[in-house]
């Protein structure tokens, strides 16, 4: 996997296309890659000369005498043949293709004449028709995707606006990635070998993948390299139905294939397949950081009863059934008033407050039953939900994670009361799907 080195680690980065004007993508990237502090020699490339944020501009690539790793071509689709031949005689090991034009739009012609030149030369290619790369373990930030804060998250996604769109939501869940591949039309890098290559870093913990299809072969290939992986792999897979298969083609050219089979072989190979965008970022951020599950017992606790039954639907979908409480610990909960009921879900009633949370909390953190704790809030106008966040917060701590315990906050001041929950190392869910395919998520990943 050397091949990937000057793709995610190169010491030479070339700008095919950069330009003088903000705003514009050839310059964009090289502000991006400037200000995430690469270390390496960057070039930028345009027949006018000058400079560019306080780097000489080259006026062809071959001015460039030294050996280029990284060539990033922010040129049209005209001109997309003819930049690959030049990167091929002057050695360069890899590149990015951005611009779209390609197989995506019916010229599989032209797709199929930037192939050969690729497997000619041995250039490793990200794109056409992506967004790019972002690797902060070694400060590149080779994409116009919005993501500017680190983590320990890999994205790998055909969509480039769906980068975009989960970056996004990251933003808000204070997350980060330390990996964004965007590969577009991916004639030559593929999922598989992304996996292989950062299998044994330690600084990506989890692999998100939206993927829309796969070209003959690769998904033998990704199958494998699933299996083999050491991180817990999420997908979201689109374009399911006679429809979506059309949409996914017309964007990136890719197979989309039968949904049920495709969702079938990557749980077999052992990785996590959702349904939406949210449920993708939210199940893998609690595979990176909630503490594993002994067993597979979940008790709920509630201060409402609908959201209570609605979880405890969600959760019997995914084949997970609620006990009831059991006596010895529904006798330690005899401090809860008449009107609240001990069995499972435990349910607190509107008048539970951060004092009840947290005594529940704390019986059941110390007792042998549960293995899960689910946690749900929906605050009343009496009830401050940054104080039962706290509640929760403390007590988790001040036991030492000794069990799996996943929060679903809703209603006011969520985003406030989850700002607090992170202090605990504890997921942030959106809803009570994600939620409960979090915990199905964690109950699997510990059989796997």
């Amino acid at each position: 996997m050397k091949s990937l080195d000057s793709l995610f680690r190169p010491r030479s980065i070339a700008i095919l296309g950069a330009s003088h004007k903000p705003g514009k993508v050839g310059f964009e990237l090289v502000k991006n890659i400037v200000e995430a502090g690469f270390q390496g020699r960057i070039y930028p490339i345009n027949p006018k000369g000058g400079e560019i944020l306080g780097y000489k501009v080259y006026r062809t690539l071959h001015e460039v005498e030294d050996d280029i790793d990284l060539l990033l071509i922010a040129l049209p689709t005209k001109y997309i043949l003819e930049s690959i031949e030049e990167a091929g005689k002057k050695g360069v090991k890899s590149a990015v293709i951005y611009a779209a034009g390609f197989a995506e739009i019916g010229r599989e012609d032209l797709q199929n004449e930037l192939v050969k030149l690729v497997k000619k030369y041995g250039i490793r290619v990200i794109g056409p028709n992506c967004a790019g790369i972002i690797y902060w373990g070694s400060r590149l930030n080779a994409s116009f995707s919005p993501v500017s804060r680190d983590g320990f998250l890999g994205l790998l996604s055909q969509s480039g606006a769906m980068t975009a769109v989960i970056s996004e939501y990251l933003e808000f869940k204070e997350l980060g990635l330390r990996l964004l591949v965007s590969y577009g039309n991916r004639i030559d890098v593929k999922d598989h070998e992304i996996i292989e290559y950062f299998n044994y870093s330690d600084d990506i913990r989890t692999f998100m993948i939206y993927i829309e299809g796969l070209d003959e072969g690769d998904g033998r290939r990704l199958y494998k390299a699933i299996r083999n992986s050491l991180k817990p792999i999420v997908i979201f897979k689109t374009g399911r139905g006679e429809s979506g298969s059309r949409a996914a083609y017309s964007h990136t050219a890719a197979l989309a294939g039968r949904y049920n089979v495709f969702r079938d072989i990557m749980f077999q190979a052992g990785a996590y397949v959702v349904d939406e965008y949210y449920e993708l970022v939210d199940v893998a951020e609690a595979l990176s950081i909630v503490t594993p599950p002994r067993g597979k017992e979940v008790a709920i606790v509630t201060n409402s009863g609908g959201p209570a039954v609605t979880a405890t639907d969600k959760l019997e979908e995914l084949g997970i059934s609620l006990h009831t409480t059991p006596p010895d610990i529904v006798d330690k909960l005899d401090f809860l008033q008449p009107y609240m009921n001990k069995g499972n879900p435990i349910d607190l009633t509107a008048d539970g407050n951060e004092d009840y949370y947290r005594k529940v909390l704390e019986t059941i953190l110390e007792s042998r039953w549960p293995d899960i704790i689910y946690v749900i809030h929906v605050p009343p106008t009496f009830i401050n939900p940054i104080k039962i966040a706290e509640a929760v917060r403390d007590v988790y701590l001040e036991h030492n994670r000794k069990k799996t315990l996943i929060p679903l906050f809703l209603g006011r001041d969520r985003w406030r009361a989850y700002k607090v929950i992170r202090e605990a190392g504890l997921p942030t869910p959106l809803t009570h799907i994600s939620a409960a395919k979090t915990i199905h998520a964690l109950i699997r990943h510990v059989k796997i």
